[in-house]
């Protein structure tokens, strides 16, 4: 069974489907005003460099016509990554519902309180427990059902089953947004753009989908700088309000490129190997291989958009999950914010 916390939020989301109410409506507001915020915020505050945004649009638009589902992942820098990022979108997005992303939000920090609750439950995110749980959570497998509705018959029996309920099958598939990495991860120079590794729940999604979604890489920098984990005075203010730069070319850049989609034959072999494999074999030593193998690849999509971007190779070791559970091999390589360096002394089960 799921986490209490994760159960009761899923079916509070239960009494009050998406589709013609008045929580779908509030959910709506909030999600477009938000929108509307961050791109005030982005373009008002900041100079913006965002690259393959109009092909991004049109991936969405296309795959909604033929009835795919949409996952974009990228790297983790601030707190705010969403909803600022999708400022980038046009305007008319943010008013259409069939337009609206879903995301993954930590219950510890998004869920602690009913009006926190109810206000990222409207926005659609849903509650993820991290930090031991695992991939076999409501969260992820509502993630999977609304990405590939068809997958709800097909889903692990070791799933929680609550999570069955949600969301309704009459939902057609919808766009999810991941951070693989599973916190705020800023690495202080030489190591300031290199990503950790990706944990398995994208993973899940990859493998388990009966329909595999349209996947979009995406990265981007300079939120890190906004919003720097490691200040301990205004903390929650942004430092472009705390050091206002009025000329465009002084102000704080960001950078956002989003990829091309992945094909649909990129993991085909994997997704082939997964179905091989008896729902008894979902916890055996060769299906963490095969998740490892997937989060890596995902992880190197991602790598390539930051590549493309010019940035300077990233520190190989980064990407190896091992590498973070021995805090003698992080001489030289310090990460700023709550958990910091504190937070890479173990490599969980799940990835």
């Amino acid at each position: 069974m799921a986490h209490p916390t994760i159960a009761n939020a899923l079916s509070f989301l239960n009494r009050y489907p998406r589709t013609g109410s008045l929580w779908r409506l509030g959910g709506m507001t909030i999600m477009s005003l938000t929108g509307l915020l961050s791109r005030t915020f982005l373009y008002g505050f900041h100079n913006v460099n965002a690259y393959g945004v109009d092909q991004f649009v049109q991936v969405l638009e296309r795959a909604k016509k033929e009835g795919r589902g949409v996952l974009t992942v990228s790297n983790h820098i601030s707190v705010v990554d969403d909803p600022v990022m999708w400022g980038l979108l046009p305007i008319r997005m943010m008013f259409n519902p069939t337009h609206l992303r879903w995301g993954l939000g930590a219950e510890n920090i998004c869920f602690t309180t009913k009006f926190t609750s109810n206000f990222f439950s409207m926005g659609q995110v849903l509650a993820t427990w991290r930090f031991g749980t695992g991939v076999y959570q409501g969260s992820v497998d509502s993630a999977i059902l609304l990405l590939s509705p068809s997958s709800r018959d097909s889903l692990p029996e070791t799933s929680d089953t609550d999570a069955h309920r949600f969301p309704p099958s009459s939902l057609p598939p919808q766009w999810i947004h991941i951070f693989p990495e599973s916190l705020v991860h800023q690495a202080y120079p030489p190591h300031q753009t290199s990503m950790k590794y990706f944990h398995w729940g994208v993973s899940r999604i990859v493998l388990e989908a009966e329909r595999l979604p349209v996947i979009v890489p995406i990265f981007h920098q300079g939120l890190d700088s906004v919003f720097p984990e490691d200040r301990e005075k205004l903390k929650y203010i942004p430092r472009t309000f705390v050091f206002p730069k009025w000329k465009k070319e002084n102000r704080l850049k960001l950078n956002f490129t989003f990829g091309a989609p992945l094909s649909e034959s990129f993991f085909a072999k994997e997704r082939e190997q997964w179905k091989d494999l008896a729902d008894t074999q979902h916890d055996s030593e060769e299906s963490w291989n095969l998740r490892s193998k997937v989060a890596a690849r995902v992880r190197e999509a991602v790598a390539d958009v930051r590549k493309g971007m010019g940035l300077s190779d990233e520190d190989p070791r980064f990407k190896d999950p091992y590498f973070w559970s021995n805090v003698s091999e992080l001489s030289g390589v310090k990460i700023a914010g709550k958990y910091g360096n504190s937070s890479v002394k173990v490599v969980e089960k799940e990835g």
